[in-house]
């Protein structure tokens, strides 16, 4: 039987994803000072393919090479080397099966390698282990020193599969334990109004001292798109915002945007379409952006563009600098020091925006607003936070926010 060279991603059939070109890759931070790397992609859409501000652009990415090798090279596989799977559980029909594909196309595109090993995991490992010096050790890691050694380390399986070698896991089992690739989603940093053909995207590359200790952690999507070149092609699909991300249909609401780092992405958006409402004749109300960064000189992202956006008056510009000197400053901060324009664009019926990281800046975010609400309305936390739940309720105080690893 003649068996096509083909061989069809799950993930792209499954949520839509279209092939989208990439009209331009740079880089936004000065990263010989810096150190890190966040990336500004201009895209292409495909002719079906239509957004909103507001909106995400979803990426089907792809594991490093490396990363893959060295999968590869801990089974002893040939990457080239084209399998069949067969499943007897309709658990794990996920996959491609019985249907011949490559050992690296696999690994490249439909396992997530990097994930954190689970307690089962690892009792999978250790039912793979006759060694008599790995196997306790396993069943250690299994037990009381699952969480300090594993979960909170974050070690992948991979991981403890090079830790102990002795381990015989078949590559069948293996595969089963990956998850399925999951698609990344960015806050699209465009209007619509803008260009209605082509986004683009605000991408910080995660690749730093993995928390295990072993080597580098490198982020599976950030670091594809970094290395993607200008005419390239990835995969890709729009994802709706929450109905309450984004610019009141009123454009003289007042509006506060709050977006640190990568969080700027969509405000980016927000302030090219108030740019081309004011074009169109429209009256724009008061609208104010606290941006966050460490240094003016390092990861000032978008800067011209921010300043000239202040200067044509489509919006305010408070900026934190939390490296810049001896004392950290961070959005929050700057929210208390302006507490009497923030409080009265909030009576004035503004809509709050905050985009970002959602473990610490987002409730430090919360308690700044309520610490002003509660001393305006000279009332108690209780009744500062039934105030930010009425916020909530009425698409007056919406997130955009992820929770960093």
């Amino acid at each position: 039987e003649f068996l096509a060279d083909k061989e069809d991603n799950p993930l792209v059939a499954q949520t839509g994803s279209r092939v989208v070109k990439i009209l331009g890759n740079r880089e936004l931070q000065n990263s010989a000072i810096s150190g890190r790397s966040t990336r500004h992609m201009d895209i292409e859409l495909d002719s079906d393919m239509t957004y909103r501000t507001g909106d995400h652009l979803c990426i089907v990415p792809k594991n490093d090479l490396e990363l893959v090798k060295r999968v590869e090279r801990r089974f002893n596989l040939n990457g080239k080397a084209r399998v069949q799977l067969k499943s007897e559980s309709a658990d794990n029909m996920q996959l491609p099966i019985d249907t011949p594909l490559s050992v690296r196309y696999m690994l490249t595109e439909l396992l997530e390698l990097q994930s954190p090993a689970s307690r089962k995991d690892v009792e999978a490992l250790t039912r793979h282990t006759e060694c008599p010096k790995s196997r306790p050790n396993l069943e250690k890691l299994a037990g009381d020193d699952y969480r300090e050694h594993v979960f909170l380390k974050k070690i992948s399986v991979l991981e403890l599969l090079e830790q102990f070698p002795a381990c015989e896991l078949p590559f069948g089992v293996f595969i089963e334990l990956m998850p399925m690739m999951a698609q990344r989603y960015y806050s699209i940093s465009s209007s619509h109004l803008e260009h209605k053909d082509r986004c683009s995207i605000t991408v910080g590359v995660v690749n730093e001292p993995a928390i295990s200790g072993n080597g580098q952690f490198k982020g599976v999507c950030s670091n594809y798109l970094s290395s993607c070149p200008e005419n390239s092609s990835v995969y890709a699909s729009i994802r709706a915002t929450k109905a309450g991300f984004r610019l009141p249909e009123n454009s003289e609401t007042p509006v506060i945007m709050i977006g640190p780092g990568t969080g700027i992405a969509p405000f980016r958006g927000f302030l090219q379409e108030r740019a081309k409402l004011k074009e169109s004749g429209k009256n724009l109300g008061n609208a104010t952006l606290y941006f966050g960064c460490r240094h003016p000189d390092q990861d000032f992202l978008y800067r011209e563009e921010l300043e000239a956006f202040a200067s044509t008056g489509i919006a305010d510009l408070h900026v934190a600098f939390s490296r810049e000197e001896k004392k950290k400053v961070y959005v929050q901060d700057l929210i208390r020091e302006n507490r009497e324009q923030v409080w009265q664009m909030i009576e004035d019926g503004a809509h709050i925006y905050v985009c970002g990281d959602g473990s610490r800046m987002e409730p430090d975010v919360r308690r700044a607003l309520t610490t002003i609400y509660s001393e305006e309305k000279d009332v108690g936390v209780e009744a500062a936070n039934a105030w930010l739940e009425q916020l909530i309720s009425e698409d007056r105080y919406v997130l955009d926010v992820w929770v960093s690893n």
